[in-house]
Parts: structure tokens; sequence; C-alpha cells
């Protein structure tokens, strides 16, 4: 059977190639279940790892939204003693805090998924902050459109706060019933990923983050990756009002983004040259989700070959246009060699050349990140992941 190209022909963009037997082509998506007449909850998730008044304050917050329909756990792995004798007074009905020690991120959210009671989850971050009109908003929102098995998200309207000023937006077309729409509108949007905080139907969520525990690193752009996978899952049901308020910070500028892009390679065992392929490595592992994964619904080929075109015309453009820091690294020369070889390809990329050329460039400094990273995304494009998640590797965020 000839190979069907799926990637971004013409454009000056490379093509990926994709081959699937006929096993492979039997579409195995998961539905989602029915919810019936079940009282829909809302469980607010706060992973806090600062301290400090902002960070307290965002607390005391959080829990003041404990009702009834809304479920508050706070899990503070900040390993500071004053924060921890602090927190306990924020206590009330339905509202759960838990102190431990120091962990990684990944944990600390997955245990705070695994308390969570409420068929929608919201995790919000502990230096942002949210509109309380908003959250209390949302159980008759979700109580109103949960029932339907195509919704999987909750969003509304982000401020945006940095060094230049306030500015308020919303996606485009998250709640197309298309998912080609809904990506589509995603990718649209070129500032900082607010989409992020969204309220996610719990099923969904949990699936996701199964995926996710599974991968060989966690780096700083998955957070996309984590989005694309949720906007495949189902539309996002829009909330008419200003939702979230995000504070740009550390990814405000080029210099300090970039650091902290490094700070999580370096966390994964990856040497910081590796920042070069930052968005190749999200257009290739994102259209292999595309067109393989098992975690949202069974959409037909084509339509799977239409968004993968979107995903990886889109990062394949940043990755060509931008500038990528190594700090210096001695393997700088082999990265910006490598770059200049994939991003002045005229004819077509398949999925086993891209994944040969990046494992090919992690085994220069690390051959066991290497083995392991291309023994998983070969296992995607094959469709033999093994069903039991292994830790992944994540950097503090």
């Amino acid at each position: 059977m000839p190979p069907t190209a799926f990637i971004a022909q013409g454009a000056g963009f490379p093509a990926l190639e994709w081959r699937r037997s006929a096993n492979q082509r039997r579409q195995s998506g998961r539905s989602l279940k029915t919810l019936g007449s079940k009282l829909l909850q809302l469980s607010i998730l706060l992973p806090t790892n600062r301290h400090g008044p902002v960070a307290i304050s965002r607390i005391a917050q959080a829990c003041s939204w404990a009702a009834p329909k809304i479920q508050v756990v706070v899990r503070d792995n900040s390993g500071n003693a004053e924060k921890r004798a602090l927190l306990p007074h924020f206590k009330r009905e339905h509202c759960e805090i838990i102190s431990v020690d120091p962990c990684e991120p990944l944990e600390n959210y997955s245990e705070l998924l695994r308390l969570a009671k409420g068929d929608f989850v919201f995790c919000m971050s502990d230096d942002d902050q949210c509109i309380d009109r908003a959250i209390l908003a949302l159980p008759e929102v979700i109580e109103r459109s949960g029932g339907d098995p195509t919704v999987a998200a909750v969003t509304g309207a982000y401020a945006l706060e940095s060094p230049q000023g306030t500015s308020v937006f919303a996606y485009k077309d998250v709640d197309s019933d298309d998912p080609a729409a809904r990506v589509a509108g995603y990718l649209s949007y070129g500032g900082p990923n607010m989409l992020f905080y969204s309220v996610l139907r719990r099923q969904v969520a949990e699936r996701v983050l199964d995926f996710m525990k599974a991968m060989p690193v966690y780096l700083s752009f998955h957070d996309q990756i984590l989005c694309l996978l949720y906007l495949l899952s189902g539309k996002y049901i829009k909330l008419q009002r200003l939702f979230y308020v995000y504070d740009i910070g550390v990814w405000g500028t080029r210099e300090t983004a970039q650091k902290r892009d490094i700070d999580f390679y370096q966390a994964a065992g990856l040497d910081p040259a590796a920042n070069k392929l930052q968005w190749l490595l999200c257009g290739f592992e994102g259209a292999a989700m595309i067109m393989n994964a098992t975690e949202f619904p069974a959409y037909p080929v084509p339509q799977r070959q239409a968004i993968a075109d979107l995903w990886f015309t889109a990062m394949f453009a940043r990755f060509k246009r931008d500038a990528r820091t190594t700090y210096d690294s001695p393997h700088t020369d082999e990265a910006d060699k490598l770059c200049a070889k994939i991003a002045g390809s005229t004819g077509q990329l398949s999925f086993e050349r891209v994944l040969a050329d990046i494992s090919g460039f992690f085994g220069l400094f690390s051959k066991q990140r290497a083995q392991a990273y291309f023994d998983f995304w070969d296992s995607v494009l094959s469709r033999r992941r093994p069903f039991t998640p292994q830790k992944a590797v994540a950097g503090k965020r």
C-alpha cells in the first residue's frame, strides 16, 4: 500500500509520511460515558509550592469557593514550615488542605486528581488569579451542559498580565463540534498557553494524565500537547465571563523564557542544546499523537490527517523562525547541523526519520534518554504503548 503523506505539503514545509497496517487502521478511541441524572460537581485543585503573601492569598481565595457543589483540594509541597502551620486555618466544609514533603509537580497534580470527586476539575496556579463570579457560575454551567458527552471542558475569557499592560482574550472556535476547527482556533493565538487553565471533564483529565505519566520526559512545551489532547477529546463550553487572570512572569521575555525551557531539559537529563529542537519536538509529538493516539474519540483518518497538517505546519514554522539558545553547550554545532538539515528538507519527512534524527541527537549526551525517547514514540507510532504508565521526569514548574 503506498504511503499517505499528511503534513503541510507546499508552502515551504516538508511532509511527514505515515504507514499503517490493517490492524492500525482500526480506530479504537474511547467514548465518554453518559452521565445520566447524577448531580455534577466541580473540584477545584490547587497544587502549591510557592510561599509568601501572594500564594497565601490565592489559597485563601480558593478555599472561599468551597460549597456543596464545589469541592476544593489544596496540596502544598513547598516544605515551608511557616506555610504549613498557616494553611489549616483556611480549612472549611468541602475544603481539604494537605501538606506533603517536596515532590515533582506531576506527582503533586496526580495526587490531587486522585482526590477529586467532581465530574469536572479545575487546576489553578498559586500565582494567578480567578474571578469569583466565574467560579461560582460554573456549577450551573456544568449541570446544564455537562451531561453532553461531546463536552470535554469549560473555558472563558482570559486576562493576560504582562509588563506592557493587560489584555483580554478568548480562544476562537474551541466550542466547535469540529475538532479541526477547535485546534485551528487554539493555534491562531500567538500568546502564552492560557487555555491550559480550563475546567476539564475528570475522565478526560485522568486519561490524558495517564498518557503523560507514561512519557519518558516532561518538557516545557508539553502543556501544549496536553491542550491538543483536550481539544481532540471534545468541545469546550464558553463561559461568557472573564475567567482567569494569567501573570506571564518568566515567560514574558525571550531570555527568561528560554532559560526556563532549558531548566526543563536539564531536569529531564538532556543537554541544553536540545532547546534548539523545541518546536520540532512539539510538532513531531503532536502529529504522532493525532495520527495514532487512542486517548480521544476515533476520528476518521482523513480528519486526523487534516488536524495533523494544522499542527505540524504551525510548529514547523516556529521551528524555522525562532532563534533558540543553548547557553554555550558543547553540542551546539551538532544541534545547528541537525536543524539546518531538517529545516532545509524539500522532500517528505517520515515519522521514522524524524524520530531517528531526534533520538540520535539525544544519544550524543544521554544514550539512556535517547533509547527511552525512541522506544516510547516508536510504540506510539505502532500503537504498542504499554498500558501501565511509567513515572515521567519533570522539572519543577
